[in-house]
Parts: structure tokens; sequence; C-alpha cells
């Protein structure tokens, strides 16, 4: 499977300083991951709309996961995974539970700023057909959405930018680009003596041909919209809901087909 090269940035900018917190004014807060453990569900979700026409197919993945960590690196295993494909009618049932009980690593960047597999080569996929000539990896689904932490510390307000390489599977080709997003914290709050911070991220990139399979083209939009939570106390993400609308062309083998798609992704941590 092709790999995309990793490249992380980040810039912050301070936009408040201090924020009321019940009654007292609060410190700002530093994000890092720290203690990325417990058990969390991941959920995938591709509507596609192919020709002009209303929903052509869909996918649906749905992973159970369990997360340790050990000298900066983040053990996630699948203890659940199911797949589905949906075209003409017609419901396929794709082979994802062969990959219960297997891990991913990923590895802890800049001081715990990020995370990032480490093995690429070797990630654990979910069959999605021949004709798209890559299967559907587990560990890029999860890194795709797991978000890059700011430099500097954090209050209601404080907005940063990153960037970094994403590929995703558009229609029946998978297209790859640099996706570019700011961050904006929108509320601090208190629950069981836990920090949380609340963040909202759009992000934006032009997709082009990922080089597997069948072609991508065409326009290449994406528009990503992220809704995430993070425990500030135990340093792990709780919580994303994303959604992000893409339109480009798929080159198929019945000629060149004109794709939008609108992708959901669901992560609930659930617990230590």
């Amino acid at each position: 499977m092709k790999t995309t090269a990793i490249c992380l940035t980040t810039t912050l900018v301070l936009t408040s300083t201090s924020l009321v917190f019940g009654n007292s004014v609060s410190e700002e807060h530093q994000l890092r991951y720290d203690n990325p453990g417990g058990k969390a569900t991941l959920s995938v979700s591709h509507d596609i709309n192919a020709g002009g026409n209303e929903s052509t197919a869909s996918r649906n993945f749905f992973m159970e996961l369990e997360l340790s960590e050990s000298q900066d690196i983040v053990s996630v295993k699948i203890n659940k995974a199911r797949g589905s494909y949906t075209a003409h009618g017609m419901t396929q049932r794709l082979p994802a539970s062969k990959l219960a009980g297997q891990s991913i690593t990923f590895s802890k960047l800049d001081n715990g700023h990020a995370l990032q597999r480490t093995d690429p080569d070797n990630d654990l996929e979910i069959p999605v057909g021949q004709v798209i000539g890559a299967d559907y990896p587990v560990g890029l689904a999860l890194v795709d959405i797991l978000p890059i932490l700011p430099q500097g510390p954090v209050s209601i307000g404080t907005t940063w930018t990153s960037s970094r390489d994403t590929r995703s599977l558009e229609g029946w080709a998978w297209a790859a680009g640099s996706l570019s997003s700011e961050h904006t914290v929108t509320a601090l709050d208190k629950d069981n003596g836990h920090t949380i911070v609340s963040v909202t991220s759009t992000s934006k990139a032009q997709l082009g041909k990922d080089g597997n399979g069948l072609q991508y083209s065409g326009d290449g939009t994406l528009n990503r919209t992220s809704n995430w939570r993070f425990d500030v106390s135990d340093g792990r993400l709780l919580s994303v809901s994303m959604e992000q609308e893409t339109s480009g062309i798929n080159s198929l083998p019945q000629g060149e087909l004109e794709v939008q798609q609108l992708t959901k992704v669901e992560f609930v941590a659930s617990g230590q």
C-alpha cells in the first residue's frame, strides 16, 4: 500500500488570556496526549452520490477499540469490527470481523502534540472491493481525525492552525492532499474534577490522485468540520464528531464519473 509522508505543523494565536471559570479566573491549559488509554468506539460512514443522482452507494464501518499506552507508544486493539457496502438496493457485508484481537500502534510526536502510526505499511485493513485497488486502513482512519494539539496554552477563544497530509477513499478511488485546519476553543468545563476543553475545527484541502487503483481527479474540493472534546487533566481525547464533504471525478472502467461524498466520523471514548 502506498503511504503518504507525514507533515505536521501548528501555529498558535492567543486571542484570550483568561476566562471566568465558575466564580474565579481560570489559568490557561496545556493540551498533550499524556494518557490516551481506555475503551472507545469508532464509526465511519460514506454516503456517495455519483453522476448527479441522489444517494448511489454507501459504506459503513464500526469498531470497538481498547487503547493503552507505554513509553510513548499507544496501542489500539480492535475488540470488534464490522463493515458493509450498499449499492443498487443490495447490502454486502465487508470482512471486517477478522480484525478482532489485532492491534495498531501509534507514537507520540513533538512532546505529545500529535500521534502517528508507527508502521503505516502494516496497517490493519478492511477489504472494500477489488475495483478500488487498495483496502481501507483502520489506523489511517484514526490518525486522520486525531487533532494536532497546539504548542502553547489555551483558554476560551484561543485559535491555532495546523496542516497535515490526508488520504481518503472518495467514491471508488483513493485521493490525497494537504489538509489545512483552523481550531478554536469554544468552551472549558469541569466534570468530576477534570478540566474538559471543547474545540471546533474547520479544514480544507485540494485532493488529487493517490496512485492506488482507480484514479481521482476533477476539482477535488474537501471541506470538513470537526467538534472535539479533550480531557486536559488526563491528557486524552474524549470525542470527535466530524462531517466532510468532497467532490471530484472517479475514473471507472466504464468511464469518468463525477462523485460527491459525505463522510461522517464519530469517535467516543467510554472511560478507562
